[in-house]
């Protein structure tokens, strides 16, 4: 082979390029990196699968914990036997590689399960960089811009980490968010109400999206249908929910409440080291402090947060929405993943717990705005810095190689030295990471407002 067509070939074939890198990264973490925690859930679910069978399960939202773990589990089951492969116990391990001692994790899976259960995130993940390839593609007409927006999604270390690293399933309803976008835009209602409800499925946060999307059929369809439009979506998307929580419609109850208000007679509570009154990616993480200065905390006073923070997140949305309501529309594609962007912006700037891995839901959007000069690339990667910092920091980074302990066991505990040697630091460096995370959020909207701003004052001028 002649080497020196090989930057020519690389050019020809940039979405084939930026797929093969990504999809090698991501297969090298998948089976020797998870999140101790989430990766013990996902067996035992599978475990409990194989056993007792796959209507046994009880779990909320039931998309991806039920439904999806199914073949998860049988292909695991399958494949454990064939490789002789099982999970590691924690009781091996020495007392110092348990950072979760409370919740009684009894095991490590292994690497072929972590490898198995992560393979609808990297399907999921290839499909969301081939959408925002065709979104952007067609809405900017402009191939290098849809290149660009795949590399935007399919080379951040941050997506990266949380789906193939980390092992969590956002970027699931984020890529059934994003199918409703596209089908949106291709004027197919009933498959966008459907991509929105399977989304909620998985996690409830795409139900932010409903009023967005029902406001952008009003403004956008002909007079003649504009109710219709918009009533149909909502009614598809309401049957559609029903039918795929119909079997754990009495958990929803109980969903909200452990998540929202915590028990206040919570043994936690009574220790301010486990149970901060706000953490991750937002403002509230400055209570991350209480870790280092052992102040005392009430249970009256937890539940006045969160009672605060409720009302604070309904107001904020809410806002949101009624100013989505009065926007007016310019520019139709780019404004409809404006509207989606804003209520996820609305939550990570309210709600008091913002896990880290959730900034995945908002990543597409930025990323469509991005290519549309909405949004400046340096707040796009810098928000993409701090969200991974913040997870690698939030359980320090040897916690995750767990599966590499029997091979690696020294060097698990010799980096964990130097962690912990510098806990004031990580601590510190976590409430300060939430604040410039919050800080980011507000850059956006504000970057967002004067490009509206702008785009009025052309449309006078024109």
């Amino acid at each position: 082979m002649d080497l020196s067509k090989f930057p020519r070939l690389v050019a020809e074939h940039k979405l084939a390029t930026i797929l093969a890198v990504g999809i090698i990264a991501r297969i090298v973490l998948m089976p020797i990196s998870a999140h101790p925690f989430d990766m013990y859930i996902w067996y035992n679910i599978s475990e409990n699968i194989l056993k007792n069978g796959p209507f046994v399960l009880q779990t909320f939202p039931p998309l991806w914990s039920h439904y999806m773990m199914i073949p998860v589990a049988y292909t695991y089951g399958w494949l454990s036997g064939v490789f002789s492969s099982g999970a590691i116990p924690m009781s091996s391990l020495p007392s110092t590689l348990n950072f979760y001692p409370a919740s009684n994790i009894q095991y490590v899976p292994g690497m072929l399960f972590n490898f198995i259960v992560k393979i609808p995130f990297l399907i999921s993940d290839i499909a969301i960089a081939f959408l925002l390839y065709k979104i952007v593609g067609e809405l900017t007409g402009n191939k290098r811009h849809a290149e660009k927006a795949a590399i935007l999604w399919f080379l951040n270390p941050f997506a990266i980490w949380i789906s193939a690293g980390w092992g969590m399933w956002d970027t699931l309803p984020a890529l059934f968010s994003l199918a409703a976008f596209f089908f949106l835009l291709k004027k197919k209602i009933g498959l966008s109400a459907v991509c929105l409800s399977l989304g909620v499925a998985l996690k409830l946060y795409p139900a932010l999206f409903l009023a967005p999307i029902a406001i952008y059929l009003l403004k956008t369809s002909p007079a003649e249908i504009k109710l219709k439009n918009s009533l149909r979506f909502c009614a598809l998307f309401i049957v559609t929910t029903l039918l795929l929580f119909l079997p754990y419609i009495g958990m929803v109850t109980n969903f909200f409440n452990g998540y929202f208000m915590p028990n206040p007679s919570s043994s936690t509570l009574a220790d301010p080291v486990v149970y901060p009154l706000g953490f991750g990616l937002t403002y509230w993480s400055l209570f991350l402090l209480n870790r280092l200065l052992h102040l005392s905390i009430t249970a009256g006073f937890v539940s006045f947060a969160s009672i605060a923070s409720i009302l604070f997140v309904v107001s904020t949305v809410v806002f949101t929405y009624w100013k989505t309501y009065k926007f007016s529309i310019r520019k139709p594609s780019f404004d409809l993943a404006l509207f989606m962007l804003l209520p996820v912006i609305a939550l990570f700037l309210s709600f008091r717990f913002i896990c880290e891995q959730w900034f995945v839901w908002a990543i597409p959007f930025l990323i469509i705005l991005y290519a549309g000069g909405r949004i400046k690339g340096a707040i796009y990667w810098g928000a993409s810095a701090v969200s991974l910092i913040y997870a690698l920091l939030n359980l320090p980074l040897p916690f995750f190689f767990l599966p590499l302990a029997p091979l690696y066991q020294n060097t698990l505990l010799s980096l964990l030295n130097v962690y912990w040697a510098f806990e004031p630091f990580r601590i510190l460096s976590l409430a300060v990471l939430g604040c410039i995370f919050s800080l980011l959020m507000v850059l956006i909207v504000v970057n967002l407002r004067k490009v509206r701003i702008s785009e009025r004052l052309e449309s006078i001028d024109n």
